[in-house]
């Protein structure tokens, strides 16, 4: 352990804002890559040090729920740890969202909410409540700061570690409550930078138990099938080491000839990963009357966008191995029959390296045929359809993109039709907020995305509710020049509920008050915004194509109507279910 502030027999108190310089030095140097700050006069202390903290990047957001999202697509994107600071009271509450959705994705944030001392706590003072536990279980952990410096230099750097490597090794958030008395104005210079702890740690890798145990079943099983989720592949040690480690399964499951269903969230699809164990349209093939039954299903990452996939396998007698180096227990259907904890790669990897001639490649062969006759199918449809609907754009934008870009995703229809409508060799690297799976801050968390990249363009694929939802994301983003697309279908109101067996239980007056709630609202009005231009198109190719380098927003608004998507979504379930039997 490398030095920290030497103060003698105790730690002694410092200034508050020399205290906060303090923390985030030492997050700093474990790892925390960025801080979204909004205004406010309680968190003083913590903007100025902040700004004061060398090497340490910031942006402002003037809504907090906007900046809770912005981080969580920072963090995400970057698989580093994402600060936020908001003053106390109800600015705290609107980071709610976007924390349980960094809970159940696995994303380290840093939630830093400045709060009033203790002698205002109950006594009528406002803008106090009490904020100890207020994101309750959806944090990996809390840390309640001593008011102001009292804590001393030393405690706080080790506190800004701390939060910031358990973000980080835990895998979500973490809520760092911090009071301040007043004067909250900076009475001493800024400091020097201190020496931190290094924390380190070496990645883990496959534990040999796990590598016998699935290399015996393996050479039991005559057809195994891998059903690849959201987050296969952890960003965790930043995006090229996911890259490398997505390549290093795609390579064992080619080597054990087994066939991958791999979700578009997945990491194995996009940024240019390509492997002959990768199963076209994985969402509709399982839908096929040749579609292969497999006798063990090995489940990587989060459960499926694909509802379909899960109900599929609930109907297969399989052994079921949950995959699950995170701890999170993702079997909805409650059918595993083995649960490991090695990371996907490197279990692969290893078991790949232990015995390589185990698969049978004409198994492999035969998923490949299902998965290519299903993607036909689906070309032939989009190609034979007269009018534009949401499939339409998704393809469009997944063919649109490149190996440099990324595609934010709302969490309704938008994910879902990029998974089935996005071939598993298109470009772009598909990101969405699949924790929670709720629709507010999907533009924010583009913001964020963008924010976190070094090369490339950000496009947002939302639908026209969740663009009303998060309006305060496409201003900001507008007002402070993001290089961002985004592109909303507009069906008037919630056309994913059309989907649901709500629609035939209910009359067309009924259905459309409770649960389609057409708004009304075009997006024209976001003309009139700095940085801001839309364009109004059925042609999202061209629209794409023209605005490929704008320096700004572009918003490409695609009107859509829910009753002829859902004859194309019968015309392709008619296309497969048509397809030749085994």
């Amino acid at each position: 352990m490398t030095d920290l502030p030497n103060d003698s027999a105790r730690d002694v108190p410092v200034d508050a804002t020399a205290a906060a310089e303090h923390f985030f030095a030492g997050a700093r140097d474990a790892g925390l890559a960025h801080v979204v700050l909004s205004p406010g006069s309680r968190s003083t202390a913590l903007s100025l040090a902040v700004t004061r903290t060398p090497n340490l990047p910031y942006s402002i957001e003037l809504d907090e729920r906007v900046a809770a999202f912005v981080a969580l697509g920072y963090a995400a994107t970057s698989g580093s740890p994402v600060a936020l600071i908001c003053t106390s009271g109800t600015a705290a509450a609107n980071y709610l969202p976007a924390v349980a959705e960094a809970s159940l994705s696995n994303v380290p944030l840093i939630v830093i909410t400045a709060d009033r001392p203790p002698e205002h706590q109950h006594w009528g003072v406002g803008q106090s409540f009490d904020q100890r536990g207020l994101y309750h279980r959806q944090v990996r952990d809390e840390i309640t700061m001593p008011v102001g410096g009292e804590g001393g230099a030393r405690f706080c750097v080790l506190a800004g570690a701390r939060a910031a490597e358990t973000a980080r090794s835990a895998h979500g958030p973490v809520h760092v409550n911090w009071a301040f008395r007043l004067p909250i104005e900076p009475t001493a210079p800024p400091i020097d930078p201190p020496k931190t702890p290094h924390l380190g740690g070496a990645a883990r890798r496959a534990g040999d138990d796990d590598i016998d145990y699935l290399l015996s079943l393996l050479k039991k099983s005559r057809r195994p099938l891998i059903i690849a989720g959201p987050r296969t592949i952890s960003v965790v040690n930043g995006v090229d080491a996911a890259l490398a480690d997505a390549k290093r399964l795609l390579d064992a499951a080619k080597a054990l000839s087994i066939p991958i269903l791999a979700d578009v969230l997945s990491g194995l699809r996009g940024a240019g990963l390509r492997s002959e164990a990768l199963i076209d349209a994985p969402s509709l093939a399982v839908t096929a009357p040749s579609a292969p039954e497999p006798d063990l299903i090995i489940r990587l990452g989060n459960t499926p966008t694909a509802k379909v996939q899960r109900l599929w396998w609930e109907k297969q007698a399989a052994q079921h191995v949950l995959v699950d180096p995170l701890n999170d227990w993702h079997d909805p259907s409650h059918l595993l029959t083995a649960r490991l904890t090695s990371p996907p790669a490197s279990l692969l990897a290893g078991v790949a390296a232990a015995q390589s001639d185990l698969g049978d490649s004409a198994w492999l062969t035969r998923w490949q045929g299902v998965g290519s006759a299903v993607a036909r199918a689906i070309e032939e449809t989009l190609l034979s359809w007269s009018t534009t609907t949401e499939a339409h754009v998704a393809s469009a934008l997944s063919a649109s993109a490149t190996t440099i870009d990324r595609i934010v995703a709302s969490s309704s229809m938008p994910v879902r039709d990029l998974d089935t409508f996005t071939p598993v060799g298109a470009a772009p690297r598909v990101l969405a907020n699949r924790g929670i799976n709720g629709i507010d801050g999907v533009v924010s968390t583009a913001i964020g995305a963008q924010m976190a990249s070094t090369h490339g363009r950000t496009y947002a694929l939302v639908g026209d509710v969740a663009a009303i939802h998060d309006i305060g994301g496409v201003l900001s983003a507008g007002r402070n020049d993001v290089p961002l697309t985004i592109i909303i279908p507009n069906n008037d109101g919630g056309g994913i509920f059309s989907l649901l067996p709500i629609r035939d239980a209910l009359d067309d007056e009924e259905f459309n008050e409770l649960f389609h709630t057409p708004h009304g609202t075009t997006f024209s009005f976001l003309q009139d915004h700095p940085g801001i231009t839309v364009i109004q198109s059925s042609d999202v190719r061209d629209a794409l194509l023209q605005t490929r380098n704008h320096d700004g927003v572009v918003v490409i608004e695609v009107t859509v109507d829910t009753p002829e998507r859902m004859a194309f979504a019968d015309a392709l379930r008619d296309a497969i279910r048509s397809l030749p039997q085994p």
